[in-house]
């Protein structure tokens, strides 16, 4: 193997390192977020990033789209909002989106230069 080879082999090496790495977060984030509802009325669920609740997905329920939240399914957002319990749980500790603003790497900055 010539040397320009060795080194190339080696950087990509590198490059798929770094990449799994950044994949790794994923698990993370996938495995903090709370377990997904058991509903009769709903056999497939997704997380919903924005609201911080499970959604339907299951496209064969009277339930597809709407929103779950303790118990029950809202078919829009304005009125999981406007649930008294979804309101109580969106200004407390336990609850999860990734739409909070955050800090550290990644979470960018701006100047307004003057």
């Amino acid at each position: 193997m010539t040397k320009t080879k060795k080194v190339l082999s080696s950087v990509s090496a590198t490059i798929f390192a770094l990449g799994m790495t950044g994949c790794g977060s994923n698990t993370e984030e996938v495995s903090s977020l709370p377990p997904e509802p058991f509903d009769d009325r709903c056999n497939e669920y997704e997380w919903d990033n924005e609201e911080g609740v499970y959604q339907c997905d299951d496209e064969s329920s009277s339930f597809y789209r709407s929103y779950y939240h303790g118990g029950s399914f809202f078919g829009s957002k304005s009125s999981l909002k406007k649930d008294s319990s979804y309101k109580t749980y969106r200004n407390s500790s336990s609850y999860k989106s990734n739409t909070t603003p955050s800090k550290g790497f990644g979470s960018g900055s701006s100047y307004s230069g003057g």
